[in-house]
């Protein structure tokens, strides 16, 4: 057996390809591409924030619709409507993707060429700049793109080829932009008594597309299965019996695969992300290999008083009074070794995200203007709340690009080639924290306990100060009272470094660079000695601990998080100072020895708290206070004389028993769990998506099996029968309806090899001979069923293949009227052969049968 006569096929299909869609076709299609573009508008908003964006989705899916029927209706080829769409996109690009162009001419060039490049390089600037984007350069032009090109393809595929279901995936590319160019938040929550369902916004425009995807499919099912009868009444001139309650029996099995599609997700949705960050490419495309490569900014801290440096300007500022400070650098993770920029592995991501910022993104409250000097490195300078930047100079379209930002971490890094230099000037408008916010967020320790010196922690016990964020205070302060400045292990006495002549009676002491836990480590045993020596309170007495903002900054950081705070080291430069002794920018002019490092609290506004932790230089380290000489009377010591004991022998009667009463290590079973709850979500995505497939699959196989294992041979012979029948009709042959079996062999049996004909000529004797079939003739039956099977599927592509195994055609072909067809071909068939009232019953059930 093959597939359907070959002039029967070809005849329809060319009728099918010339003749006219129906118009309700063409509206329903129209119709799912314009929600999709809908639901694409909805989904995009939280990427641009701006009504410019619902203009270039409309007018996108509206010109890409048009263009589609124009090219359906006038049957251009495939170059035409390529040509016409790449038309249409530069035409729409400036005044839809660009629209700032329209109003700045002097934007124009750069315009163009960012309208021409952006199906390259618009994802990129998409990810990597902050959102809300507006309509900042070409950032719309991708999502112009996208509306323009969905409808134009899908709709394509759906009237001009014979893939129809490919449309609807298609058009969905216009909602799926939204998702993934959009944020890692989501919006929206649904309670429902003690479950919790976050992300609303999404869950429904999620299943509004399965529901409108699924109804499409059912839908377009129907139409084209009438259309090919149709046609194929045409060609043939026979009229095909439609079966009744088809279309009907299509839709309840829709519906029921959406209802377990959605209570499933509702249910089990909640339960497999919770507690879990929601990852998109942008929480995840930063420019963390450069920031990676290079240096901690602490470690490097040192340098900026180098003689050569510690007195040249670095950057100059002016602002407004109300900023006290210019930032550099976050560093919120410590590993022990190192203060970082960027999260360990495994830590969260988000809170070292860099993206973009938009030169229009938000209404700052304070204007700055920074100009470069002397200074280098990929660490910006900016002040807090910064809401906009833009820069000046030959390389300002360059420079604009470089630029990265974290509003987590509130600091920015240049990471183009060539970066900062000087003549570079950076304009900036920021947003200012609230004055005097003093009430600081207390938690639990989030370092973990083998970065904490031990000393620091005995330290925290001989202090004997109040809990909370008056506390710290006290402790930093005693700290930095108790510390000693130093930036160098040596000197040249002859000629001492610039930065010790600039401080009044100083007396040099060697402090060791770096910041790692055992340097903290030392830092905090030197107190503590000193504080058990002397005693007291007095901080001139205590002072012992030698070093510079690199390492009280990091001690202080540590000291806030076993008190529970949340705490980071920042790097910059103080404007102006209530701290007489603490070195700011002159005027604005930030010199390298006005570098300096600092921590910063988090309150429970969500703002950060300033602390300075620079040691004093006032105070030097006081000699020892007591004295310890030796004893006036000197006492003979003789050395101990010790003779090895060797061991007892072994006894295993000595042997003590386990002690039962250890307690036992416990088992962390997060990562356990947190593989359980992915594979958990990864096999509900497949069972959604799967499951109804391989039902159909497996409700074939039952039924094949049943059949196969039929009690009565003769039963198992029309049984095969049935199961050769409905592989062909799953195949794609026609239906059977009033044909006898051997006149639905001579249809299916196209190629004339005799096979169906044979089978059916088989299955007739076994309902209607004298003589019932045998064990071994049912087992031949079906071999040979098996074959025919197997023939059936020779030639298909994997796609028809699968479509022939999940057809669900063979379940509707009339079950009732088989059922009743094969009961009274066995109340017909005889039991014995060897009366004549058997003769007669026989010849009485062929008649009954035949009327």
């Amino acid at each position: 057996m093959s597939a359907p006569a070959a002039p029967i096929r070809d005849r329809a299909r060319r009728s099918a390809r010339t003749s006219a869609l129906p118009r309700r076709l063409w509206v329903i299609d129209v119709g799912l591409v314009v929600a999709f573009g809908g639901v694409a508008a909805v989904a995009a908003w939280p990427i641009y924030r701006d009504p410019w964006m619902y203009l270039t989705v409309g007018i996108g899916v509206v010109t890409g619709v048009a263009i589609a029927v124009l090219a359906a209706r006038s049957r251009w080829s495939w170059w035409i409507v390529a040509l016409a769409t790449v038309a249409a996109y530069l035409v729409l690009g400036i005044p839809l993707g660009a629209p700032r162009a329209l109003t700045d001419l002097s934007e124009l060039p750069a315009a163009v060429v960012d309208i021409a490049t952006a199906p390259v390089t618009g994802w990129k600037n998409i990810l990597t700049l902050d959102v809300p984007l507006g309509t900042y350069q070409a950032v719309l032009a991708p999502l112009l793109l996208v509306c323009l090109l969905a409808p134009v393809i899908a709709l394509s595929t759906a009237w001009r080829t014979r893939h129809w279901v490919f449309a609807a995936p298609l058009a969905l590319t216009m909602p799926v932009f939204g998702i993934v160019f959009g944020s890692s938040a989501v919006r929206g929550i649904l309670e429902i008594g003690p479950v919790t369902v976050p992300g609303v916004v999404e869950l429904s425009t999620g299943l509004f597309c399965l529901l409108a995807c699924v109804g499409w499919f059912v839908w377009r099912t129907n139409a084209a299965r009438s259309l090919e009868l149709r046609t194929a009444e045409t060609a043939t001139g026979v009229r095909a019996k439609r079966p009744r309650g088809a279309a009907t029996g299509k839709w309840l099995l829709a519906g029921a695969m959406a209802t377990v599609a959605t209570v499933v997700g509702l249910v089990v949705a909640p339960l497999a992300v919770a507690g879990q960050v929601r990852e998109v490419p942008r929480t995840v495309i930063a420019p963390e290999l450069r920031i990676r490569s290079e240096l901690s900014p602490l470690i490097t801290y040192r340098e900026n008083f180098d003689d050569d440096i510690v007195d040249t300007e670095l950057f100059r500022i002016t602002t407004d009074s109300s900023v006290d400070r210019v930032r550099l650098a976050t560093l919120s993770f410590y590993d022990g070794v190192v203060a970082r920029v960027l999260a360990p592995d495994g830590l969260d991501p988000l809170a070292t995200a860099f993206v973009r910022l938009p030169t229009s993104s938000g209404a700052g409250t304070v204007r700055s203007v920074i100009e470069i000097g002397a200074y280098s490195g990929i660490w910006v300078p900016i002040t807090a709340g910064l809401t906009s930047v833009g820069f000046s100079g030959a390389d300002r379209n360059l420079l604009a690009d470089g630029f990265f930002f974290s509003p987590t971490a509130d600091m920015g890094v240049q990471l183009s080639d060539p970066g900062l230099a000087p003549g570079v000037s950076i304009s900036q408008t920021a947003t200012l924290a609230a004055a005097d916010v003093q009430d600081p967020l207390v938690g639990e320790p989030r370092l973990d306990e083998d970065v904490i010196p031990d000393s620091l922690t005995q330290w925290l016990e001989l202090q004997d100060v109040a809990d909370g964020y008056d506390g710290l205070v006290t402790l930093i302060e005693r700290l930095r009272a108790r510390g000693y400045l130093s930036h160098a292990l040596t000197i040249d006495e002859d000629v001492p470094p610039l930065w010790m002549t600039q401080l009044d009676d100083y007396s040099f002491e060697p402090s060791r660079a770096g910041h790692s836990t055992d340097r903290i480590g030392s830092l905090f045993s030197a107190l503590n000695e000193r504080q058990n020596d002397v005693g007291g309170n007095d901080d001139a007495l205590l002072v012992a601990a030698v070093g510079d903002d690199e390492q009280f900054a990091v001690a202080a950081a540590l000291i806030a998080d076993r008190l529970g705070f949340e705490s980071r080291v920042v790097l910059g430069a103080r404007l102006h100072s209530e701290d007489d002794t603490l070195s700011v920018c002159e005027d604005g002019s930030c010199v390298g020895g006005d570098i300096a490092a600092w921590i910063e609290i988090r309150d429970t506004a969500g703002g950060w708290i300033p602390i300075d932790t620079t040691p004093q230089h006032a105070n030097p380290i006081a000699p020892e206070i007591d004295q310890r000489n030796d004893p006036p009377i000197p006492t003979d010591v003789r050395p101990q004389q010790a003779d090895a004991v060797p061991p007892p022998d072994a006894s295993p009667a000595d042997a003590g028993t386990a002690d039962d009463t250890a307690a036992p290590e416990s088992v962390d079973l997060s990562d356990l769990w947190a593989a359980l709850r992915v594979s958990g979500s990864v096999l509900l995505v497949l069972f959604i998506l799967l499951g109804p497939l391989l039902a159909i699959i497996t409700a074939k196989t039952v039924r094949r099996r049943s059949r196969r294992h039929a009690a009565d041979p003769a039963d198992r012979v029309i049984a095969g029968w049935d199961e050769y029948v409905d592989a062909a009709v799953d195949r794609g042959l026609p239906l059977p309806h009033a044909q006898t079996r051997s006149e639905l062999a001579a249809l299916y049996d196209a190629e004339g090899t005799g096979a169906a004909v044979a089978l059916a000529s088989w299955a007739d004797r076994s309902a209607f001979a004298f003589e019932q079939p045998t064990e071994a003739e049912s087992d031949a039956f079906w071999s040979l069923v098996d074959a025919e099977r197997a023939h059936l599927r020779t030639g298909l592509g994997w796609w028809a293949s699968l479509r022939a195994r999940i057809s669900l055609r063979s379940f509707r072909r009339g079950i009732q009227t088989a059922t009743a067809q094969a009961r009274a071909e066995r109340a017909a068939r005889p039991r014995t052969a060897d009366t004549h009232t058997t003769r007669m019953t026989r010849t009485a059930s062929r008649k009954e049968q035949r009327s």
